[in-house]
C-alpha cells in the first residue's frame, strides 16, 4: 500500500512501502539507522542530540520523543521536524509547524498529524489519518511477520531498532501488493 505524502517541517517523505522510523539513543545509533536505510530517526527529548543530528544529516527527518512541553520546544528549536508526544503537545507542534505524531489526534488546522497507535493491531482505527505504530519482536521471524502485516494492513510509519530487516520486510510487501515495482526483473523461461 502506498504510503500517503508527508510534509514535516518542509521535508516531504514519499514512498511506495511504509517508511522507516528508527529508535535511536545515540547519533551512532543514528548513524547505523541511516546506513541501514531509515526514512525517519527520533531521540528520546534530548536537544543536543537533535542538534548534532541535525549537523549530521542536514535532510533527515528528525524526531523527538516526549512528554513535556519545555523540551519539545527546545528539540524544534535544535532542529526537530517531528514530534512523537506522549502528552497534548500539538501547541507546541503548531507554534514550531512540525510534524506530530500522538495516541489522539487534535484537529489544529495546518498541523500535519499522524496517529501513534502504539503496538500494531488490527484493524486499524478508521479515517485517513496516517498511521505510526512499532511491531512487536520487530527483528524476529515472528515480529518481521508482524511487519509484513502492518505494512499490508497500511501503516504509514513503521517505529523499529531493526532498521535493516524492516525496511526489506515493507519493500517486500509493498512489491507483493503492487504499489511498488521490482528492483530487478527476471524472466522464468
Amino acid at each position: 500500500m502506498k504510503t500517503p505524502d508527508l510534509v514535516f517541517r518542509g521535508r516531504r517523505l514519499s514512498s511506495d512501502r511504509a517508511l522507516v522510523l528508527a529508535a535511536a539513543e545515540s547519533l551512532p545509533e543514528a548513524r547505523d539507522a541511516v546506513a541501514d536505510g531509515a526514512d525517519l530517526v527520533s531521540f528520546p527529548g534530548s536537544e543536543s542530540l537533535v542538534e548534532a543530528a541535525r549537523a549530521a544529516f542536514p535532510g533527515l527527518v528528525i524526531g523527538v520523543d516526549t512528554a513535556d512541553p519545555s523540551v519539545a520546544a527546545a528539540c524544534c528549536e535544535a532542529g526537530a521536524d517531528l514530534i512523537v508526544a506522549r502528552a497534548d503537545l500539538a501547541e507546541v507542534a503548531a507554534r514550531y509547524g512540525v510534524g506530530y505524531a500522538a495516541p489522539s489526534i487534535p484537529s489544529a488546522a495546518g498541523l500535519s498529524v499522524v496517529m501513534d497507535i502504539g503496538v500494531f493491531r488490527t484493524p486499524l482505527p478508521p479515517g485517513d489519518v496516517p498511521v505510526l505504530a512499532s511491531v512487536a519482536g520487530d527483528g524476529t521471524p515472528a515480529g518481521l511477520a508482524r511487519t509484513a502485516v502492518a505494512a499490508s494492513a497500511g501503516v504509514a510509519i513503521i517505529r523499529t531498532k531493526h532498521v535493516r530487516q524492516v525496511r526489506h520486510v515493507a519493500e517486500m510487501a509493498a512489491s507483493i501488493a503492487g504499489t511498488r515495482p521490482p528492483a530487478k526483473a527476471v524472466r522464468w523461461e
